[in-house]
């Protein structure tokens, strides 16, 4: 998908047509006017004052506790954004924002907007990454706790669209009982798939400053009966050897080819006999292919963890030089830019 200017009546769309728009002053002042918008809108709490029902700007900044002029200023940029609604004075929440923007929605994303304050600062480094060539691995550098949290609560909140996606096409033997989840956080992805073949359980492998964090995310998403947390360094840790499914999703875009590869060896040597091992990974497009959208998370991860993402055919060709057969990979329509690849040991 692709965000930019977009014209809402005839005149603009005329006026874009002819070249007469200054498209690149909208896109570098607006696009952070809207990003900012929205982080303050969920840091502030104006998304749930506006739960229960429409407010003025005045009552809205009497229950948060800001200033009334400045908060209507927010409230009138959150109306253009089409996260509230403008009726008479008053400032209601839009369908997008009840959907999103307050806590148990259909799809809540307030936890991703609070994670926003951190990314916000992380790409901030972009021009030192261009001057230098390197980035910085924000899994090594954060140590906020509260950062910590938003950055666990983020990733499951987007776990929550592909999940069971990525459920209903990994195999799974007959008779599995055991799942390793490598850097799986709140477990979301290995709960759904051992939902679909009980009596499945999954181990989840992280690091001990995100196991806290991560174990709370799980209560509360109430798949803490088939999600166990241990705390691990993935690059050491030992696997087992008894695993029927090992699932290693978004985590390989942090780490390079070598890195990736032994993990990759060693999840294949912790599997059972005609077990499956399955990535999941944001797709980079194919080297000299036509830029696409997945080019801006290869930059944001070259960014943000000093690595890169890949092509599918890049995790295909190490699960085959692992020993894995029966390598494919699926690209399911519904989660644009992601790949699944899929092998079985022997």
């Amino acid at each position: 998908m692709k965000y930019g200017v977009i014209p809402s009546n005839l005149v603009e769309r005329l006026a874009l047509w002819m070249g007469k728009v200054p498209v690149p002053m909208l896109d570098a002042l607006f696009s952070i006017l809207k990003s900012r918008s929205l982080m303050a809108g969920v840091r502030f709490g104006i998304f749930e004052t506006l739960r229960h029902g429409p407010l003025t700007a005045s009552e809205v900044a009497a229950n948060c506790h800001l200033d009334a002029e400045c908060t209507e200023l927010l409230l009138r940029v959150l109306v253009i954004a089409d996260y509230l609604e403008h009726q008479g004075n008053q400032y209601a929440l839009s369908a997008l924002s009840r959907k999103t923007m307050i806590a148990g929605a259909e799809h809540e994303l307030f936890g991703y907007l609070m994670w926003n304050y951190s990314q916000w600062e992380m790409v901030s480094h972009l021009d030192e990454m261009l001057l230098t060539g390197r980035g910085i691995d924000f899994h090594e550098t954060l140590t906020d706790a509260d950062a910590w949290a938003n950055y666990q609560r983020a990733m499951m909140e987007v776990a929550r669209f592909s999940a069971p996606i990525v459920a209903d096409r990994v195999p799974v033997k007959t008779g599995a009982r055991r799942l390793l989840d490598i850097a799986g956080s709140h477990g979301l992805f290995g709960a759904a798939i051992c939902r679909k073949h009980p009596p499945m359980k999954s181990t989840v492998l992280d690091l001990p400053v995100a196991i806290d964090h991560a174990r709370e995310l799980a209560r509360a998403e109430k798949i803490d009966d088939v999600v166990e947390h241990r705390a691990a360094d993935i690059l050491v840790a030992d696997y087992g050897s008894d695993n029927d499914v090992v699932l290693v999703a978004n985590i390989l875009h942090h780490f390079d080819e070598a890195t990736n590869i032994d993990i990759l060896r060693r999840a294949y040597d912790s599997l059972t006999a005609q077990g499956t091992l399955a990535i999941w990974e944001i797709e980079a497009p194919e080297k000299d292919s036509k830029p696409t959208q997945g080019d801006g998370a290869a930059l944001y991860f070259r960014l943000t963890s000093n690595a890169r993402c890949y092509h599918g055919s890049e995790y295909s060709r190490w699960l085959n030089r692992v020993g894995f057969t029966r390598v494919r990979a699926i690209r399911p329509t519904l989660s644009p830019g992601s790949v699944l690849v899929i092998g079985t040991r022997a």
